[in-house]
């Protein structure tokens, strides 16, 4: 990583090139719009003030995945969220549009999966990373990942199983 110059045309195009992702991760993470949308500026924030370069798009996106999910336990554990009861509210769910009914109950059961269950699913299947690169991100074992993406494919597996083989 070596200091950059940025312009508004560099952030403009590594915020294009990286929202959904950023975004995504921090909504499938916390649950709530209003959190992600926290989380997506303190992550751009950080980034932009760091002022760094990565040599590839890679160690860029990496980084960037990182950090979110960084900023999303220290989200979680901060003194605000543990001291306040937070409502579940469904309506942030149903904020997230998709082309078919088949995407959104799908995407409804990853999000209810346990979290340490519904990171590696969202970051291998939605992001497209590795084994390898979800272990690193996570700080754990590749074998971790891949039990907990056995488990977490067998919990969808079974809540899936109604509305797609009871049709058929």
């Amino acid at each position: 990583m070596k200091v950059e110059n940025l312009t508004d045309e560099t952030i403009n195009d590594v915020i294009q090139k990286y929202k959904n992702t950023v975004y995504g991760l921090a909504f499938t993470n916390t649950g709530n719009k209003h959190d992600a949308e926290d989380i997506f500026q303190e992550v751009f924030l950080l980034y932009f003030t760091k002022g760094v370069h990565f040599d590839n798009e890679t160690a860029r996106k990496m980084w960037l995945v990182r950090t979110t999910v960084n900023k999303c336990r220290q989200s979680k554990f901060s003194t605000w969220n543990m001291r306040v009861d937070k409502l579940e509210n469904l309506d942030d769910i149903q904020t997230v549009e998709f082309e078919s009914s088949e995407e959104s109950s799908v995407y409804t059961a990853v999000m209810e999966l346990p979290e340490n269950y519904r990171l590696p699913v969202y970051l291998y299947y939605f992001i497209g990373m590795s084994v390898k690169e979800i272990a690193a991100v996570l700080h754990v074992r590749s074998n971790t990942v891949n039990v907990r993406m056995t488990r977490a494919r067998n919990i969808l597996k079974e809540k899936l199983k109604e509305d797609y083989f009871n049709e058929k």
